[in-house]
């Protein structure tokens, strides 16, 4: 672990804060190398998880390129001063919030969207002015590389260096004392990072997932309900953090929101099952491990009595699953107790809201919840009965796309925020700066010796509050 230990010492020897000119250099930087090495980004993503190049381009590049279009773009008026109101009490200074960086940061990358989630963190923690260590998942080795050469290529290594290696060295870094650590990934080894950073009290935001369920109302219109669903379910063959995990749909249109869902996969992947294996336009599952998991809720669910909608094939050769519905499911199934992180949706009907209810609190604080509804009043209703991290409304995945939006979880699901200026928050310390500016001002009236006017002064300020 020499190299790690050495890469950490080697940022931790300046840590003056860097100036706006700089920090912006730095995301130009960035970008310049990302534009230099895109088409070797799309060629290790194939390689990695089978992704088409437009969903490379989509949902990789234009995150981070637009993360870092908005950071350069708002960046001078986020780091300055802001101030804030002075009171009655506090006549004759002016205080105001200067953010500074926390100093030294860790990002832990999954491998889901590998590209995207370690240099969109990174981009957040350099226009906060903070030196950063990424360490890339190891499940996406030519990705990893990749995100090691940009990095290279853009920025010196006292300011942001890449780490390579697996779970053992991912534990060795979370346990040096950084100021914070930004950790996406399962809730389990969430907890453990918590743990690691709390033995150097240092903060941390954990993006961790869950089962974000979708709610279906008769109000709908299905045909585009059914659309948006199938698009949001299967984009990385449904390794997404935000993807609808499961779908609660009202009984009255169960049947032709169901035939419709089937009908825009065929739509979107192939005729059949078989022309769904071999569609192109679908990621495939990142591993064995992963593969046999997802394989084993689908089985698990069929021998409780499931039934299978569509799909329900898959290809171990290949490691690919076809878009999967599953009909019948119950609560004490497997399926419905983790996160499916896979192309599989359970379909369970409700008629009354104390359906929901039992369902949603089974698998309390989502990273995302989606109501598809015309009713305004219910969707308000579901929002302040249901708690989640995010929430669409008629709408799959794109809160996550917003960068006027902070994006994170809730327990569970998370803690902190990211993108856009709650990102730049996240890894900043805000300061509270009160100045006198006058020699003119009751504080000293309140100094000892305390004398009755002293105490006519208290008395009369407490009134006035």
């Amino acid at each position: 672990m020499e190299y790690l230990q050495h890469a950490f010492d080697l940022q931790r020897q300046d840590l003056l804060v860097p100036s706006a000119d700089q920090r912006r250099a730095w995301l130009s930087q960035l970008w310049s190398a990302i534009d230099a090495h895109q088409e070797a980004l799309v060629e290790a993503l194939q390689k990695d998880l089978g992704k088409p190049r437009e969903e490379v381009l989509l949902h990789e590049v234009f995150p981070v390129k637009n993360e870092i279009r908005f950071a350069r773009k708002h960046l001078r008026g986020w780091m300055a001063p802001q101030r804030t109101p002075t009171p009655l009490t506090m006549l004759g200074t002016k205080s105001f919030i200067q953010h500074q960086p926390k100093g030294h940061v860790l990002v832990v990358a999954p491998w889901n969207f590998p590209m995207m989630l370690a240099l969109r963190p990174l981009v957040c923690a350099l226009a906060a002015g903070n030196k950063v260590l990424v360490k890339p998942s190891e499940h996406t080795p030519h990705t990893a590389e990749w995100i090691a050469k940009v990095v290279e290529h853009a920025l010196p290594p006292e300011v942001a260096k890449v780490v390579l290696g697996g779970a053992e060295e991912s534990a060795f870094l979370t346990r040096l004392p950084f100021q914070h650590i930004c950790f996406t990934g399962g809730t389990g080894i969430g907890r453990k990072v918590m743990h690691a950073a709390a033995d150097n009290l240092a903060s941390v935001t954990l993006e961790l997932g869950g089962k974000s369920p979708t709610i279906v109302d008769a109000s709908v219109h299905v045909k585009d309900a059914a659309k948006r669903l199938a698009w949001g379910k299967f984009l990385n063959s449904g390794q997404v953090c935000i993807s609808p995990d499961y779908l609660l749909v009202e009984d009255a249109i169960a049947d032709e929101l169901v035939h419709e869902f089937v009908t825009q996969i065929r739509s979107m992947y192939g005729a059949s099952p078989e022309d769904q294996l071999s569609c192109v336009q679908r990621s495939r599952m990142v591993n064995d491990h992963h593969f046999k998991r997802v394989i084993g809720l689908i089985e698990d669910a069929l021998a409780q009595g499931a039934r299978v909608v569509t799909g329900g094939t898959w290809d171990a050769s290949t490691k690919r699953i076809a878009p999967t519905v599953l009909e019948g499911v119950t609560l004490d199934m497997a399926i419905m107790q983790e996160e499916i992180f896979g192309p599989v949706l359970p379909v369970i009907r409700w008629t009354s809201e104390e359906d929901l209810k039992r369902v949603l609190e089974a698998n309390p604080h989502p990273l995302a919840m989606y109501l598809f509804s015309k009713d305004t009043g219910k969707v308000a209703r579901w929002m302040a009965q249901f708690p989640s991290g995010t929430t669409a409304v008629n709408e799959v995945i794109l809160q996550v796309a917003q960068p006027e939006l902070p994006f994170g979880g809730i327990q569970t699901s998370g803690i902190g925020r990211t993108g856009g200026y709650a990102g730049f928050q996240e890894f900043s310390n805000p300061r509270t700066v009160v100045a006198q500016r006058s020699r003119f001002n009751i504080l000293p009236l309140t100094f000892p010796p305390f004398t009755s006017f002293t105490s006519k002064l208290i008395a009369a300020v407490l009134r006035w509050l």
